[in-house]
């Protein structure tokens, strides 16, 4: 149902409105706005919202903008239609309620001058979420609004304003509680009088500013009635927020399709061969598990009601193969460590900071960057990263071990990050999906004894190649698991794959021959990279990958890896283990240099 302001902004309204918006007045505000377009936004396509006989959208069109004109009255866009017509420039108009999730196309940039403010908080804040996924990276947005501050320094019941035989008559009242003025604009001509009425929720600059940082804007400036860097003071009438919607990281699973290699072109993307090292501890966990009594039908059928998040069942094996005393309320299991990322990103705060490392996977960040987070990047092994996470006060810090580069942060450092970050009120949490190839004795699970806001996440799927169970283990400190299992949603993880997950875990640390076949084959993929001119960076022994700075050279497909802050690209390529995918990878050096 559409609200108040359907009935509102009609031609009764612009009656009395086109004595308010002098052509004087109009020409300052498109000289601001024009201005402000060409400094902040990259492209030239602008969404009016509330345009309204498109007093703003034609001018800005004069100006070489692309313009598409918003607006619920059907009889204002009819008037900015003439208006374009006279003016003879192009402008899209669209009848829409802005409150109603309205279908907006992609835009370089979006203004919204006296439109903010019909609604509910909620749905400022869900057209602000919406204005914001519709605008390009860098994308600017002019949100103006009236200042309730001044508004209240001369509030008046009751106000009379005569024109060209016309009487409009206002009454308003306003209740501090909610921060809503409510009242009438009551029309007489020639003895008729109609009745508008109104329901706007004013804001002090302050909560708009708020609004804007939950909804991943970054403000760049406010202004004071249309005056670039002018100061807004208590009296300011009008209040112009420029904001800007920064780059965010889309889920990895978006980036995941694979072309086919061209000929002579050696696959090092991912590493098929690896499951011939775990084949054999990954079919004893399946016999095991069919041995159960009814056998793997009976085990599927498990209905853990007294289990929902499955610490009971993982907490024991978790605490053996981690060497860990684990009690399970600190342990809940989900849907790899990707559900359990999603499940977190709930709890990156809006308009809080969530600092990640540079090529940190994009899953959690991409999420909480949706719900408002502020993404910052940050060094975790830098001496002044405890200070950093002190001065930004971060509700989630999150931190791959082991990295892109393969760098294992050190356990004291990890118990110093989780005491900055838990003593500013967020959680710290350590992505351990491909640790498990270096081994259950590096894992930062012990730590959560001993640390406060520490979550460590695990999973059967790097090394174990098991990705399928979609089985994964969050192991948290007391209280951050509790924080967790209000946002996880419960039995994420069928009984069959926790069994399966669990019995590989049961046999200890299954993943030495895949280490020994790693460490054997890795220096030559270094030396074969650097035959066709590329210096890698090996990394940890005991990692499958070696990394490439900007693109794998030619004959090599490598996985593209972009750095969060705009830095140097990185390529991660897979060390072939298999007596195939090595000859393959000979003969691409041998063709590269031949070429």
């Amino acid at each position: 149902m559409t609200g108040w302001y359907a009935d509102y902004f009609t031609a009764d309204y612009w009656s009395f409105a086109r004595h308010e918006y002098t052509a004087e007045r109009t020409a300052g505000e498109v000289a601001y706005l024009a201005e402000t377009l060409r400094e902040h936004a990259p492209g030239r396509r602008v969404l009016d919202l509330g345009c309204g006989v498109g007093r703003h959208a034609v001018p800005l069109a004069r100006h070489g903008f692309e313009v598409v004109g918003v607006d619920v009255c059907a009889w204002a866009l009819d008037r900015a239609a003439e208006a374009a017509g006279r003016a003879g420039v192009r402008l899209g108009l669209r009848h829409a309620d802005l409150l109603a999730a309205p279908d907006l196309p992609e835009a370089d940039a979006v203004i919204c001058v006296q439109a903010f403010g019909w609604g509910a908080d909620a749905e400022q804040r869900a057209l602000l979420a919406r204005v914001r996924e519709r605008l390009v990276a860098g994308g600017v947005l002019i949100l103006d609004h009236s200042n309730v501050s001044a508004i209240l320094s001369r509030y008046e019941p009751t106000a009379r304003f005569e024109a060209e035989g016309e009487i409009f008559d206002f009454l308003r009242s306003y209740d501090p509680v909610s921060g809503r003025s409510r009242g009438e604009l009551r029309v007489t001509r020639r003895e008729t009088v109609t009745v508008l009425r109104d329901d706007v929720r004013l804001y002090q600059p302050n909560e708009v500013a708020a609004l804007l940082r939950e909804t991943g804007f970054d403000i760049v400036r406010a202004d004071a009635d249309f005056t670039a860097g002018s100061p807004v003071r208590p009296g300011t009438r009008y209040v112009q927020f420029v904001a800007v919607a920064p780059a965010r990281p889309e889920p990895a699973v978006l980036d995941h399709a694979r072309s086919e290699p061209s000929a002579g072109e050696v696959d090092l993307r991912w590493a098929p061969d690896e499951v011939e090292y775990v084949r054999e501890a990954v079919d004893r966990a399946w016999a095991r598990a069919a041995g159960e009594p009814g056998g793997l039908a009976e085990t599927a059928r498990r209905y853990a009601l007294d289990d929902p998040y499955g610490g009971a069942r993982a907490a024991p094996v978790l605490g053996r193969h981690f060497g860990a005393d684990l009690p399970a309320d600190r342990v809940v299991t989900g849907a790899g460590t990707t559900g359990l990322l999603n499940a977190l990103s709930a709890l990156a705060a809006p308009g809080r900071a969530l600092l990640c490392t540079p090529y940190a996977h994009p899953d959690l960040p991409a999420w909480a960057a949706r719900r408002g987070a502020a993404l910052h990047v940050f060094d975790p092994a830098d001496v002044a990263a405890p200070e950093l996470v002190a001065r930004l006060r971060p509700s989630m810090v999150l931190v791959e071990r082991p990295g892109v580069r393969g760098d294992l942060l050190p356990p004291g450092r990890v118990l110093e990050l989780a005491e900055a970050v838990s003593g500013a009120g967020g959680l710290l949490v350590i992505d351990e999906a491909c640790a498990a190839y270096a081994g259950p004795g590096v894992s930062a699970v012990p730590l959560t004894a001993r640390a406060r806001g520490l979550v460590v996440l695990r999973s059967v799927s790097k090394g174990y190649c098991c990705g399928g169970l979609r089985a994964g283990f969050a192991v948290a400190s007391a209280g951050a698991a509790d924080a967790l299992r209000a946002v996880a949603p419960p039995l994420a993880v069928s009984p069959l794959s926790l069994e399966v997950a669990l019995g590989l875990l049961e046999e200890g640390d299954v993943l030495g021959p895949l280490r020994a076949a790693v460490a054997e084959a890795k220096p030559e993929l270094v030396a074969a990279l650097r035959g066709l001119g590329r210096e890698a960076d090996p990394g940890h022994p005991a990692l499958p990958w070696v990394t490439v700075e900007g693109d794998a050279p030619p004959g090599v497909l490598g996985r593209p890896l972009r750095h969060r802050a705009g830095g140097p690209a990185l390529t991660r390529i897979s060390v072939p283990l298999s007596a195939a995918r090595r000859r393959a990878l000979r003969e691409a050096v041998a063709g590269g240099r031949a070429g």
